[in-house]
């Protein structure tokens, strides 16, 4: 019985965790230096953050990031292990790492947990330059914002 219990408990706790994290802001169009290494390189600046709405360390290894329209075979990146967010936290991930990458004129990302299954995705139709898709609050509602915050909290000037 306390077996069961325990499994049970393991079970709802790493199928929960999917729950706690979601695709929380994305740069589609950078037209600046975003990933900081001194060239401004359209689509090496793009990046995806992910967030844990939790208030507990979260594993996502196994994670899986895709992008779904803007090439003919969708660019796929699977989380390595050691990924993990810390409460409240955030992991940027720019596209020199991941190779998902996001279209001007439009594209879906989507986030599957490592047994396949959807856990968050954006879909969009245009992006300008440097506007990013945000949550704000983070975790929150979709908003466009023209202060971009890779790896740390949205701000509020969404436009």
């Amino acid at each position: 019985m306390k077996l069961g219990i325990l499994m049970l408990s393991i079970f709802l706790a790493v199928n929960s965790a999917g729950a706690n994290v979601l695709i929380n802001e994305m740069l589609a169009n950078p037209a600046k230096d975003w990933n900081g290494n001194g060239d401004v390189s359209g689509m090496d600046d793009e990046f995806i953050e992910l967030y844990n709405s939790a208030n507990q360390s979260v594993d996502i290894s196994g994670y899986v990031l895709k992008d779904t329209v803007y090439r003919s075979t969708p660019g796929e990146y699977l989380l390595p292990e050691g990924s993990v967010i810390g409460p409240a936290g955030f992991l940027n991930i720019f596209v020199s790492k991941s190779g998902v990458f996001q279209g001007n004129d439009g594209d879906a990302i989507k986030l599957y947990d490592p047994n396949g299954n959807l856990v968050d995705e954006k879909e969009y139709s245009a992006a300008f330059a440097d506007v990013s898709f945000a949550r704000i609050p983070d975790g929150g509602e979709w908003n466009n914002s023209t202060a971009p915050t890779p790896g740390q909290p949205n701000q509020q000037s969404a436009s």
